[in-house]
């Protein structure tokens, strides 16, 4: 016994809720959820997700009629005594149990429900099923900017940048509109991250002005320092990187004495450095983060960039060093994340060395990996090194030059200070 069919048309009914945001069709979201779950809980969770969807596009008032409440109560009871697994089972189950009273059925119960589904699915890599609950829960509460916030970030955690985008301007309007400024201020942080991840580096740089503005005005100063710290990325990006690593200082004076994205930060200013030229000011720091990063996708990238920073310093212990570890993680996960951008550095390094045969190995295979992950920008820059090295000529040789010529930048005592805070914080932390 199944809830009745939804009544022609309704699906899509009343959806908008005042936003460009629309319920999603339950059979896209059926197809994908049938691709990547088990087939004996396949059809039930997509018959779930159909109904909540269908409760959600109705006009409060007006959902009185939208499912037989016997039937309703006889498919919650199947959910309750089912054999599958109860992590997925229980949070089904509430769903159906809400909706056997449409009109009487709370949002919040339903959108935690939804919540329990999400989790469930990233817990076993059913990333669309996870997605398509988590927009469900933002639909629940279209008066809630922080579930849409969170629908919008986890679209953008899996690469759904243009959906990201729509959920994420939606809370930054809902946030403003019932004075949660704190929401507001996420928000707009989030959208300057998305529209970074896209490329939009102006809008990007825009949209954290507009947070950091509201940190300012509201007393936020818990969210200054993110704030800042995703500011200076947009805007050495923009290319003005002077004023990039004054946000890069001011983000560190909110981060100390310890803060979670310290490693982060860190890293991010090394690798801007790095950008320009000055690793001699990026190499200690590198090496003091070797320590704080142990997810293999993250340690891998901070490895061959030491590597590759180290090389450029005419320091060729340290290069052996640590590109010996960079190497072996990225075998072990050869097309993984971070992996084509950590042997693309490793490539950069061997070059800066004169070991022409090992760089052209390495971009090879960061080429390769970025092909199987669609890292469009590692392939150009792959593919750039390659004719440089295959003509032995290394765009890195004027920087090897300058390093070992001992220049330095003004800024050393930023770079102290890094090296410093470093070492009074835990080992543990993510990049970006």
């Amino acid at each position: 016994m199944r809830a009745t069919p939804p009544r022609p048309g309704s699906i899509h009914r009343n959806a908008d809720f005042t936003s460009p945001l629309t319920v999603p069709g339950g059979e896209v979201a059926g197809t994908q959820i049938v691709r990547e779950l088990p087939p004996e809980v396949a059809l039930t969770v997509w018959q779930v997700l159909r109904s909540v969807l269908l409760w959600a596009a109705e006009i409060p008032g007006q959902r009185g009629d939208l499912f037989e409440p016997r039937a309703m109560e006889q498919w919650e009871r199947e959910l309750l005594e089912g054999t599958f697994d109860p992590d997925l089972r229980c949070p089904l189950a509430v769903i159906v149990g809400e909706l056997a009273a449409p009109e009487a059925a709370s949002p919040e119960h339903l959108a935690h429900a939804c919540l329990c589904v999400t989790e469930w699915g990233l817990g076993r890599n059913a990333t669309r099923t996870a997605l398509a609950f988590t927009e469900a829960a933002a639909l629940c509460r279209p008066d809630h900017p922080r579930y849409a916030w969170m629908a919008g970030r986890l679209l953008r955690t899996h690469g759904y940048l243009r959906e990201a985008e729509q959920w994420i301007k939606r809370s930054v309007r809902v946030a403003a509109s019932r004075s949660d400024w704190e929401a507001q201020t996420l928000g707009l942080n989030s959208l300057g991250n998305v529209f970074y991840d896209a490329g939009k580096y102006r809008e990007a740089q825009q949209s954290q002005l507009q947070a950091l503005r509201s940190v300012r005005k509201h007393g936020l100063r818990h969210r200054k320092g993110e704030v800042l710290h995703d500011l200076f990325v947009a805007t050495a990006y923009m290319g003005d990187l002077d004023q990039a690593e004054e946000y890069a200082r001011a983000a560190l004076d909110q981060y100390l004495p310890r803060h979670d994205r310290l490693a982060a930060l860190a890293y991010d200013v090394a690798f801007l450095w790095m950008k320009r030229g000055e690793f001699a000011r990026a190499l200690p720091v590198l090496v003091e983060l070797s320590e704080h990063f142990q997810e293999p996708h993250e340690r891998v990238v901070v490895l061959a960039s030491t590597a590759r920073a180290a090389a450029a310093c005419g320091e060729e212990a340290v290069y052996a060093r640590f590109s010996a570890e960079a190497a072996r993680l990225a075998a072990e996960s050869s097309t993984g994340r971070g992996v084509p951008h950590a042997l693309y550095e490793l490539g950069l390094g061997a070059s800066s060395l004169g070991r022409w045969d090992t760089a052209e190995k390495f971009l090879l295979r960061a080429e390769s990996a970025a092909r199987v992950r669609g890292e469009a920008d590692v392939i150009v820059n792959a593919e750039n090194a390659l004719s440089a090295v295959r003509a032995q000529h290394s765009a890195e040789r004027a920087e090897l030059a300058a390093s070992r010529a001992g220049k330095q930048h003004s800024g050393e005592t930023l770079s102290n200070r890094f090296v410093v805070s470093l070492r009074r914080v835990p080992l543990q932390a993510e990049v970006g």
